[in-house]
């Protein structure tokens, strides 16, 4: 008698208890993995200084970094796919705490960026696999917003790394960078116990085994260019890299562009950046409730346009603040007004909560965490074009100019968002 063959599946419902502890989770891997990513670039010029090497020496570690990020989101979200949404997360966190620690140890920069290349690829594979997860056990009508919380964990981790700069570096020891990431990799230890004990598998990734392996079904990290899913695979990857391609330049060179251009010692960028993550933070919620009224699509040609506008009227509001002997008085006024665009400019980068949700909308649960996992970290390589540039645009047209052009690839991105298809309210089922 032939075995009966399981039928796809509606959306399991998941405790709501279990559901928050899942995101909790999420929450906090997504939340230190932004601090391990975020604190190179408040110590690339303490970094050079150490290593006796040229700023552009040290700006290819943020590139193996950045192609590292490609590659776990591509091969970590494939392995989601085949062993489970919880594993991956967890393989993740150990990674890049270990490699996060083993940066304070580095002798050159060479070793420098094998340990950074680790920590990108499990800050690749966290977010493939974690964006599926809170996918899959969140209704439609509110998965978005979920995203979104979980997404807060980046803003709250850069936020995070900029309060570990400010009270860790020491302008006076040129070699407080090691301590910085030293303390920084502590947490994700913490992080993986937590979900090692109270995270459980996502129920619909369970239930598609389950279809695959009674219907045969085994599926490659080569699927997601099979012609049903080469164009929206592609477009999502090219909206992605518009987006990385101009958040890149501005998380990875802002702290010394306040160095060059104001002045401000190593230990008081940071003051600045904190008021970028709380700006952040709120852009990530916002972009959450917009994307459940408003669409997908709509709402990040929204953000998109909003960082077109911010970039330039950031970096001219930096290049023309007042200097007292040559340098940044730190006076209220000041910090205030630079302190505020800087929130503003942070509150546009919330379109990143909105990745997670759209993407997992695209594909079915079979290869979910592979393109995603693709779509959004090899956006992450195609940054590396900008970061590259930037060190040789720089003694061209200024440190200024070469910052604003960061805007142009979000007005492409706007415009980019309407060739792919909006997806709210779609259900996630268990089938192929």
């Amino acid at each position: 008698m032939a075995m009966a063959q399981p039928s796809v599946t509606a959306q399991p419902t998941v405790a709501n208890k279990q559901r928050y502890l899942t995101l909790g989770g999420a929450w906090a891997a997504w939340l230190f993995d932004a601090l391990d990513a975020g604190i190179f670039g408040f110590v690339m010029l303490a970094i050079a200084t150490t290593f006796s090497v040229q700023l552009g020496d040290v700006v290819s570690t943020i590139a193996w970094f950045l192609l590292a990020t490609g590659i776990g989101g591509y091969l970590l979200g494939g392995i989601s796919d085949k062993i489970g949404r919880k594993t991956t997360i967890l393989a993740s966190v150990l990674a890049y705490g270990t490699g996060t620690l083993l940066c304070g140890y580095a002798d050159s920069v060479a070793e420098l960026n094998v340990y950074r290349f680790i920590v990108g690829v499990a800050v690749g594979g966290l977010w493939s696999a974690a964006a599926s997860l809170v996918s899959e056990i969140w209704k439609p009508e509110g998965r978005a917003k979920a995203i979104a919380w979980m997404q807060t964990g980046w803003s709250g981790g850069q936020l995070l790394a900029a309060v570990f700069a400010w009270t860790i570096l020491n302008p006076h020891d040129p070699e407080s960078w090691r301590h910085l990431f030293l303390y920084s990799s502590i947490p994700a230890f913490a992080t993986f116990v937590y979900i090692l004990i109270f995270v459980k598998e996502s129920p619909v990734w369970l239930a598609n085994r389950e279809f695959r392996k009674n219907n045969a079904g085994n599926n490659s990290i080569f699927e997601i260019f099979k012609p049903q899913y080469l164009k929206a695979t592609l477009l999502a990857l090219t909206i992605s890299i518009l987006g990385m391609y101009g958040y890149w330049i501005i998380t990875a060179f802002t702290p010394a562009f306040l160095q060059n251009i104001l002045k401000v010692r190593i230990d008081q960028a940071p003051v600045f950046l904190v008021w970028t993550g709380i700006g952040a933070i709120i852009g990530y919620i916002v972009f959450g409730s917009m994307a459940e009224k408003l669409g997908r699509r709509k709402t990040f040609a929204i953000f998109f346009i909003g960082m077109t506008l911010m970039i330039p009227a950031f970096t001219y509001a930096v290049s023309h603040m007042p200097l007292t002997d040559g340098k940044l008085a730190f006076t209220a006024q000041n910090v205030m007004i630079l302190g505020s665009l800087s929130a503003l400019l942070g509150f546009f980068t919330g379109y990143f909560s909105g990745f997670g949700a759209w993407y997992s909308e695209l594909f079915p649960t079979s290869i979910r965490s592979t393109a995603s996992g693709f779509c959004f970290n090899f956006g992450r390589v195609g940054a590396i074009l900008g970061i590259k540039l930037v060190p040789f645009l720089i003694p061209k047209i200024g440190f200024t100019y070469t910052i604003t052009l960061a805007s142009v690839s979000y007005l492409i991105a706007a415009v980019m968002v309407f060739t792919l298809k909006e997806t709210k309210g779609t259900e996630l089922t268990s089938g192929n």
